[in-house]
């Protein structure tokens, strides 16, 4: 199902040459979540046993992942950071051929009304 894949995109009426899909899960494909979630169980392990992030009642919360989308929660920037170095570790991209695209990520942070410091991030 996934090997030799050869696929080709429809934009406006018109179809792309055809190219092969080397890496990836197949958009919309209803066994695609079942597949990322044991390609990325091991990060989660990794950021688990990290020992940082948000736990809700002794439950690790602090990496959710679903489909192709991976989500990090933390109580502050240093535990984030933590978080951040070890999805980006050397040792972890390079042994499972991943790559994260920092433009697609995005950083949203909750505080009490009137701490913002923008220094401390």
């Amino acid at each position: 199902m996934y090997t030799n894949q050869q696929v080709r995109v429809l934009w406006n009426g018109v179809y792309s040459n055809v190219f092969s899909v080397v890496s990836g899960v197949k958009q919309g494909g209803v066994i695609s979540p079942v597949l990322f979630c044991l390609y990325m169980d091991e990060l989660l392990v990794w950021l688990r046993e990290a020992g940082v992030g948000c736990y809700v009642s002794g439950w690790f919360v602090s990496a959710l992942a679903y489909a192709d989308d991976l989500v990090l929660l933390a109580p502050s920037a240093t535990a984030m950071r933590r978080l951040l170095s070890v999805c980006f570790c050397a040792s972890y991209a390079s042994e499972y051929n991943m790559f994260f695209n920092a433009q697609k990520s995005k950083c949203l942070i909750f505080l009490q009304r009137g701490t913002f410091d923008r220094n401390s991030l």
